[in-house]
């Protein structure tokens, strides 16, 4: 079967999107441990700047952890039994870091916002929205929790 030079065209075009996607996934999963680091570092220096004095250790979850609507990772919290949420708030087309602290049986004790612009949208987020977040993080952490248990 000989192609036609609009056939061969094509087929070399979607050759090299799948290469560049591809590239792209590999790049992507090759570096999650950088950008773990590099988020960890990130809330710890909020954190710092926040005058709060916990810091998050090493991620619980590589790769992220999702949970119905609500996506993000879980990070111990060093010198306690707490666990850390670090996820995104969006409000008005911004989205906001945040980090929720999860006690040991899975109950939200606080969200800290991470930035000054996280604590306005947090202040402006209605009971019910917060709510909301609360429940999927719990719910988060319960599926966390299940998981971890079946891989030890």
């Amino acid at each position: 079967m000989k192609l036609q030079p609009e056939q061969r065209s094509l087929l070399l075009c979607l050759a090299w999107i799948g290469a560049v996607i591809a590239a792209g996934g590999l790049l992507w999963y090759a570096t999650q441990p950088y950008r773990t680091r590099l988020l960890a570092a990130a809330v710890n220096k909020a954190l710092a700047r926040n005058g709060d004095t916990r810091r998050i250790g090493s991620v619980l979850s590589p790769g992220g952890f999702s949970a119905a609507a609500i996506r993000g990772s879980w990070f111990e919290v060093l010198n306690s039994g707490h666990r850390a949420f670090v996820f995104t708030v969006m409000r008005s087309g911004a989205a906001s870091a945040c980090a929720a602290l999860v006690d040991g049986s899975g109950k939200v004790e606080s969200i800290i916002p991470l930035s000054p612009g996280a604590g306005q949208v947090m202040e402006e987020l209605s009971p019910p929205l917060y709510r909301f977040y609360v429940q999927r993080i719990e719910k988060a952490a319960a599926g966390n929790n299940a998981a971890a248990g079946a891989a030890r």
